[in-house]
């Protein structure tokens, strides 16, 4: 039969081992809640990376939308440059045609134009 002592070494090396499962599991508690932590600034980082995202791409989309409208205003720019010299390159070939005809008139009456 066992004697008082077997059974109280028993019960020591017993409460032992519970101890140090409660002591990992204490451990381990730890740990989960700092995973979550972890997990948690993760995702409060992620979030606020999709927010920087979302207001970059507003700002991209504005941008274009500037673009598009300089690049029309620029080709209108152009073709007005090219009317311009049109009507530039017209205008100075008007001029001398008059003063060719004002030539002409005074070298064939010998006097200037009225």
């Amino acid at each position: 039969m066992p004697t008082n002592s077997n059974i109280e070494r028993s019960l020591g090396v017993v409460i032992g081992k519970l101890d140090g499962i409660e002591d990992r599991l204490d451990r381990q508690d730890e740990s989960r809640a700092a995973l979550h932590r972890r997990v948690d600034e993760l995702v409060l980082r992620q979030t606020h990376q999709e927010a920087d995202i979302l207001s970059i791409k507003n700002k991209v989309d504005a941008h274009e939308k500037v673009t598009a409208e300089v690049t029309t205003l620029r080709t209108k720019a152009e073709g007005a440059g090219t009317v311009g010299r049109w009507l530039i390159r017209i205008g100075i070939g008007i001029v001398t045609f008059a003063g060719w005809l004002v030539g002409v008139y005074t070298w064939v009456t010998g006097r200037p134009p009225p």
